[in-house]
């Protein structure tokens, strides 16, 4: 079996396990358990993803189960939107989706609909559902339909739209657009590496993994959206960092965000090599070696 097929398979049943989880822990903080795996299978660790999965099934509890709509359709979404007492609803809306009109088309809808709410728990609505995209792209199975579900119900549960785009100009290409705002929030985060900071990163680069789902006019919505966001996200912050803050070659970096058990560490490891490939900025390499070189 090769490496491609250990991290299918591996993602697989780490999404099945955890598909009960709760999305949120007691302290608050978001359950990375299936970014985190699907950032490692992208790595090329998918040896070790079960053993995370192993970590998030012992130390998150259980989470809602989806139900049926209550009193709402397509045509009523709003009512619901924002309401996090009505997630087991999202989670029924969703599954349903996924499988009647399949995940392209929800995608497709779904996300611009959800993009005003970018930032929302700190971009984990988008990041989640990013990685969900990713994986049901590179394989399509049931596990990876109901991940995508999952996510996109957390991101409309938590919705809370952020500061309005003045305008939204066409951008000639959306990705590259995007990813450079990555860039220019790697170098606030080299220069100061909180962990606020590290997820204007990985919020941007979740919006590259999203654009090529979406239509030109929808990924230029959500790159206004994206700036205004990072916009009040670094207010007041440093302007840069080096790009070179710290040494470390992409080999030792992956290496040492899969051995770890940190999933920030390990998603901005991903996101960075994928910017760095885009726009060959060093600032992503810089910004993966502080995130694993703390000082």
């Amino acid at each position: 079996m090769g490496t491609t097929d250990v991290g299918t398979s591996a993602l697989d049943d780490a999404l099945d396990r955890m598909s009960g989880l709760d999305f949120e822990l007691a302290n608050g903080f978001v359950n990375h358990g299936p970014m985190a795996c699907e950032a490692l299978a992208t790595l090329g660790h998918g040896d070790r993803i079960g053993g995370w999965a192993d970590w998030f099934v012992a130390n998150v509890g259980p989470g809602p189960a989806a139900v049926e709509p209550a009193g709402w359709a397509e045509g009523r979404w709003q009512e619901a939107l924002g309401d996090y007492r009505r997630l087991p609803e999202w989670l029924g809306f969703f599954g349903g989706a996924v499988v009647d009109d399949g995940w392209r088309e929800v995608i497709g809808r779904w996300v611009p609909r959800l993009v005003p709410a970018l930032s929302t728990a700190l971009f984990h609505g988008a990041i989640r559902t990013a990685h969900a995209v990713r994986a049901v792209d590179g394989f399509d199975s049931p596990a990876r339909r109901g991940e995508l579900a999952r996510s996109l119900a957390y991101w409309a549960a938590r919705y809370r739209p952020g500061p309005e785009p003045v305008d939204t100009p066409a951008v000639d290409d959306v990705r590259r657009a995007v990813t450079e705002a990555a860039a220019r929030g790697a170098r606030r985060y080299v220069a100061r590496p909180t962990i606020v900071y590290l997820h204007g990163v990985t919020g941007a680069m979740a919006v590259e993994l999203l654009v090529d789902h979406l239509s030109p006019e929808d990924g230029s919505a959500a790159l206004a959206q994206l700036e205004v966001d990072h916009a009040r996200l670094y207010a007041g912050g440093p302007a840069s960092g080096s790009p070179t803050a710290r040494p470390g070659s992409d080999h030792e970096l992956v290496l040492l965000a899969a051995t770890g058990r940190d999933a920030h560490q390990v998603k901005l490891v991903e996101a960075c090599r994928r910017g760095l490939a885009i726009t060959g900025d060093l600032v992503f390499l810089g910004a993966a070696s502080r995130a694993t070189h703390p000082a």
